[in-house]
């Protein structure tokens, strides 16, 4: 139970649960109970790392918003150790704003390992200081070209929340702002082959369960049919339903329903590698757009492998695997 709650990522969660279960076996508590205490102090020091972060970018006043469980920890869960989260993501209004922060953060010790290719929306920072949380500065919700149409960062902060917890002028995605780039972050995790984590769908669990007012699920549907990701909402709506039984108003999921029927993604289809290329690649402007992506897929930067395969070998090692997955990949589907 251990290996597959810190597997899925939920161990804190699963702790807190046994605390409140009387009839739980005092020795499956008291294994949990010592696990947490491990984590507790790393947990605590990436937390005052993330907020070094944050006030190094609000004093040299770049305008940014945390995304995903950095913020999430902070105003959706009961308390901010029962959302685990070992990196930081943040959103810029542009890949200029990215960069102005990422030599800002310099002071404190970070570097990019790879300057991102044209199609990238994110750049990773990492810290000299072992204990420092890994940066993921991206200037959109997601690098599909098919999903071109999500909210622009202008639209997400004027919409934003204060995270108080964090420091003065930490903010972060309004409720369905969050619930809409989960459904798109989950799709992307699926896409990748990582699956469905238990800490991604309680996400969605708790996210659909503070839309409560009917408000708030019509600017969420609203969202969702201008960035035409009606089906991938549905999808990751219907999966936390399945699991923990997640209370969807009946008319959110008919508008969902309805939505998808219009849209270019089939999101059933998403573990489809070849579908999902084809997809982005037709989505694409024009040719010299599409061989620039092509090339940017099979050439990435040496970096970025070494990212993507944690191994530290040569560019030509490096990329003969890229091109054996990406061969494994085409004849497999």
């Amino acid at each position: 139970m251990l290996g597959q709650a810190w597997g899925e990522g939920v161990l804190a969660l699963v702790e807190h649960g046994l605390r409140q279960c009387p009839d739980a076996p005092g020795p499956l508590r008291d294994a949990f109970a010592a696990a947490a205490r491990n984590m507790a102090m790393p947990a605590l020091r990436r937390e005052a790392s993330g907020r070094r972060v944050l006030s190094v970018i609000y004093e040299r006043r770049i305008p940014a918003l945390l995304l995903k469980g950095g913020a999430l920890a902070h105003w959706l869960y009961p308390a901010p150790y029962l959302r685990e989260c070992s990196d930081l993501d943040l959103l810029f209004a542009n890949r200029g704003q990215a960069l102005k922060a990422a030599e800002a953060l310099a002071s404190l010790g970070y570097a990019m390992p790879y300057q991102p290719s044209r199609f990238q929306h994110e750049l990773t920072c990492l810290a000299t200081d072992r204990h420092a949380p890994a940066l993921d500065l991206h200037w959109a919700l997601s690098d599909w070209p098919v999903l071109d149409r999500l909210p622009s960062f202008d639209a997400l902060d004027a919409a934003g929340i204060a995270l108080p917890g964090l420091g003065t002028g930490a903010r972060g995605l309004c409720a369905p702002h969050a619930l809409l780039h989960a459904c798109v972050h989950r799709a992307s995790n699926l896409a990748a082959g990582l699956g469905d984590r238990l800490k991604w769908l309680y996400d969605l669990h708790l996210l659909a369960q503070v839309l409560e007012r009917d408000d708030d699920w019509r600017r969420f549907l609203a969202a969702c049919e201008k960035a035409r990701v009606c089906g991938i909402a549905a999808e990751g709506l219907e999966a936390t339903a399945a699991l923990f039984g997640t209370p969807v108003p009946s008319p959110v999921s008919a508008a969902l329903a309805i939505g998808r029927t219009n849209e270019p993604l089939d999101a059933t289809r998403l573990a489809d590698w070849r579908y999902l290329q084809h997809l982005n690649f037709h989505a694409l402007p024009n040719w010299r757009a599409r061989l620039s992506w092509i090339g940017g897929r099979l050439l990435p930067p040496a970096g970025h492998l070494r990212a993507l395969y944690g191994e530290d070998l040569g560019y030509p090692a490096l990329l003969w695997r890229r091109l054996r997955s990406a061969g494994s990949r085409l004849r497999g589907g």
